[in-house]
């Protein structure tokens, strides 16, 4: 049906970048065709009630999956929901708010399906989230890159001290590996950012990125890209392997040839484009620089979105 949405779910650890992704592919997509729905929203307990618990936010007995699974299922079929308010910054929740239904955008006398993104720590956990997507992603930064992150976010944000991020990620950490890593199986991207040789961590825009980008999707010819990327085949290299083809995609590369690669990236994405905005794909959550390995990995996902997106929906 023309008024179904594309669902796109994006899963990783605490940290790992989730919130920068989506934002940057709502913008690719352009905000007004896209919602974006956080599921760490739907936590049972507080932070104050967590803690006198002993259960961690990581843990799906911690959060009402029963009512995250109802409502994306409502979302996939084009209805609205009213959706519970988790605030990262206070602990506590904040009032519901009203979820219009994702229906179809008219463009040019055409209907292309709305895109509803959701991200969290567990939104491909359970078989009925993951029967509702059309694509799924999975964040897996480096484990220590991810803890600078989420000490410079948790301290910056969330009004913690870099002593009490690193020893809540350590008392997390059972549950990362029991429910939020196992879900990397069931992605059918996974994007890992590293560190290169000498980086420092004040220029995060330097960071490579690894792409994997699974055979349950349809083939993502990136021929000409990879062409013009020859003379130089340390930017961009792409490993066929059986399950997957592997893109890899350094930090050092000059705004010239970045902006060259978006470009070429950009016209394979056909009517999309009039939503792009360059100055802000890439940009990290607190604008302290681009990153043309962050910009590629929101493009590549955009294009896979476009894969499944047609004016019937």
């Amino acid at each position: 049906m023309p008024h179904r949405p594309f669902m796109l779910g994006i899963a990783g650890d605490s940290g790992a970048g989730k919130t920068t992704i989506s934002g940057g592919i709502a913008r690719l997509l352009g905000v007004d065709r896209t919602t974006s729905i956080c599921v760490d929203d739907y936590h049972k307990y507080d932070r104050k009630q967590r803690k006198e618990l002993g259960i961690t936010p990581l843990n799906p007995e911690c959060n009402y999956m029963d009512i995250m699974e109802q409502h994306v299922r409502l979302l996939a079929e084009g209805e609205p929901i009213l959706k519970p308010v988790y605030n990262h910054s206070t602990g506590t929740f904040d009032p519901p708010v009203y979820v219009p239904a994702p229906r179809a955008v008219e463009e040019d006398g055409r209907l292309v399906p709305r895109v509803v993104v959701l991200e969290g720590l567990l939104t491909l956990f359970s078989p009925a989230l993951r029967g509702r997507y059309h694509l799924t992603v999975y964040l897996d930064p480096e484990e220590e890159l991810r803890r600078e992150w989420k000490v410079k976010r948790d301290v910056a944000k969330r009004g913690y001290t870099p002593e009490e991020v690193l020893a809540d990620i350590e008392r997390r950490m059972p549950d990362s590996r029991a429910f939020i890593w196992p879900q990397k199986e069931h992605a059918d991207i996974i994007v890992r950012f590293y560190r290169p040789p000498g980086y420092d961590p004040e220029n995060p825009s330097t960071l490579n990125v690894r792409i994997a980008l699974k055979h349950t999707l349809p083939r993502l010819d990136l021929t000409e890209v990879l062409h013009s990327a020859y003379e130089d085949e340390a930017l961009i290299r792409l490993e066929t392997r059986k399950e997957a083809d592997i893109l890899d995609i350094t930090g050092n590369v000059t705004p010239e040839r970045a902006q060259a690669f978006e470009r070429i990236i950009w016209e394979h994405l056909g009517p999309h484009a009039v939503h792009f905005d360059p100055s802000l794909v890439g940009t990290f959550w607190d604008r302290a620089g681009q990153s043309y390995p962050l910009a590629w990995a929101c493009l590549a996902k955009v294009r896979r979105t476009g894969v499944y997106l047609s004016p019937d929906g």
